[in-house]
């Protein structure tokens, strides 16, 4: 049978359809990556939709089983096992001033090689030397020349890094998870500046490509700031060349907020005592900023077995730090020339991450892996900065065989967090972000329309990040019908908002508020069609879990 020109034609479309599609599953990734790159000699906007992939962060990580066990999956178990070389000399590793590094330094027994102390020694015939870097940009030059095996970085900070490296042909992987930021980054400001949104016209001081940088760019992200306001933020940002002097900006009285970290932002609070608060901190926001470490390929290649046992050591640290707080202190303070009130001062504003964190971390207690989404997210969002010119992917430089080849030691333990959510919030207690969404539903019920689930994941998304807060969601109706029936209607609304979000987030019911307004709260006419539309509204608040 002959085609016809036409059948040749519709046959050659269905080819190029299938292979696209192929590809588009097998490479997905990588063309996400290259379609967002954009022009990188022009800045692009930050959006909402540019952290998207961190929505999944936890609703597809569950908890512990409920024996306590962690939970593998075949991904861990599948890579649990590590053998092969050790490495013949001491493990360079790099470090900068910050209290996240403190178990390793613990289970060093200081600094440097030939503590009696050192576990690393005694337990796994390990010699390590903790070498500090306080300039990011010294410490990643020296790893690529090999002059170190190992250095610290944050998530976001390593996927602009890994770009560099990529770049230079030197392969690296993120072998584990140091810490969670809880409260030892964030924004301090003026205490007339409320929320986010009440960051619009005002200017802030950060420091360029940086965690800070990436937390206020992501907090922007999740507020009820137009994109343009957002844009007009960007555009204003006044840049310093670090975190401290960002902090001296505001204490000086150059600009109204500043994004920085601990003991700095503290710091600016105390300098500015009476007019000044922390607007926001990763207290509130709890998953956003990752400490990692991330060590060579080659080393990786050479000497696995040093690899699992500086990881080993590195959970032992964080056991005796449990048990002598007080003299681990003093012991970190000792070696970072810091004192122990500063010591725990840091401490107090990070949460370290053992293997249950670890396993959760790099997807190994469930499908979807914190490591990746942060890695993933940041990438997108320095690239559209224009400061990334290789394509990476967190898939291809990370590696947990290292915390999956120790699952047997640590069966019983458990993710844990120390905030609770005991009482609700009071009708005084601040809101760190405030947004209006329209969210569709059945006329005269309460049957959430499918064109709505997208909005209501993007909330999602914003809860899992804001792990430490209340939502309160409020329903508003327009005036049309009877008081009492829009009142009842506007309450089983905000009702199915939450049980949307406890479902497919699974996020603690005793984290939401949910109250019906019905029509009494207009913010339009509602004599007119548009005026209606926009008092058939949900608002949104983020309240901080104060305790």
């Amino acid at each position: 049978m002959k085609l016809t020109p036409f059948g040749k034609f519709f046959l050659f479309l269905i080819i190029v359809g299938v292979v696209g599609f192929i590809a588009y599953r097998r490479y997905g990734d990588q063309l996400k990556g290259w379609a967002g790159a954009g022009d990188t000699s022009k800045p692009q906007e930050v959006t909402k939709d540019d952290f998207g992939d961190i929505k999944n962060i936890n609703s597809e990580v569950k908890d512990p089983a409920p024996k306590g066990e962690v939970p593998l999956n075949s991904t861990a178990k599948s890579t649990a096992t590590v053998s092969g070389g050790k490495l013949d000399r001491p493990l360079v590793v790099a470090i900068n001033t910050w209290a996240g590094h403190a178990p390793g330094i613990v289970a060093n027994g200081g600094l440097d090689v030939g503590s009696a102390a050192s576990i690393y020694k005694k337990k796994y015939g390990l010699d390590v030397k903790f070498v500090l870097f306080e300039d990011p940009t010294l410490k990643l030059a020296a790893f690529q020349k090999g002059e170190i095996d190992i250095m610290w970085d944050t998530v976001d900070s390593y996927a602009r890094e890994a770009s560099v490296l990529a770049d230079q042909k030197v392969q690296a992987k993120s072998i584990i998870q140091e810490d969670w930021s809880r409260g030892g980054d964030g924004i301090v400001s003026l205490k007339t500046i409320k929320s986010v949104e009440d960051l619009k016209g005002k200017r802030i001081a950060t420091t360029k490509f940086t965690p800070s940088h990436w937390l206020l760019l992501f907090l922007l992200s999740q507020s009820g700031l137009t994109p343009e306001d957002r844009a007009n933020i960007e555009k204003n940002l006044v840049f310093t060349n670090e975190a401290p002097q960002a902090a001296a900006a505001f204490k000086a009285k150059q600009v109204d907020a500043a994004v920085t970290w601990e003991p700095d932002l503290s710091g600016a609070v105390s300098a500015r005592e009476g007019e000044a608060h922390v607007l926001v901190s990763t207290t509130a926001a709890t998953n956003v900023i990752a400490d990692t470490l991330v060590a060579r390929q080659d080393l990786i290649d050479r000497s696995p077995q040093t690899v699992k046992d500086f990881v080993n050591g590195w959970f032992d640290g964080i056991s005796v730090m449990k048990e002598d707080p007080q003299g681990t202190n003093h012991l970190v303070g000792t070696a970072l020339k810091l004192s122990d009130d500063d010591v725990s001062g840091m401490l107090s504003g990070l949460k370290l991450t053992g293997f249950a964190d670890n396993a959760a971390f790099f997807g190994l207690s469930g499908p979807k892996a914190y490591y990746e989404s942060l890695f993933n997210g940041a990438f997108v969002i320095w690239r559209k900065k224009g400061v990334i010119s290789k394509v990476v992917d967190a898939k291809d430089w990370g590696d947990s065989r290292f915390v999956a080849a120790l699952a047997d030691q640590y069966k019983s333990q458990k993710v844990e967090e120390t905030f609770a959510f005991k009482d609700k919030p009071k009708v005084t207690d601040r809101a760190i972000v405030n947004k209006s969404l329209s969210i569709h539903f059945t006329t005269g019920s309460d049957e959430i329309m499918p064109g709505s689930y997208f909005t209501l994941d993007s909330l999602g998304e914003t809860m899992l990040s804001f792990g430490n807060t209340y939502l309160d969601v409020e329903g508003n109706t327009d005036s049309r019908g009877q008081a009492a029936v829009n009142k009842n209607l506007s309450q089983k609304r905000a009702d199915a908002v939450k049980a949307y979000l406890v479902k497919n987030f699974q996020i603690p019911p005793e984290r939401f508020i949910t109250v019906g307004k019905g029509s009494a709260n207009p913010v339009a006419d509602n004599s007119t069609e548009d005026g209606r539309a926009l008092n058939r509204r949900t608002d949104i608040k983020v309240v901080l879990n104060a305790q």
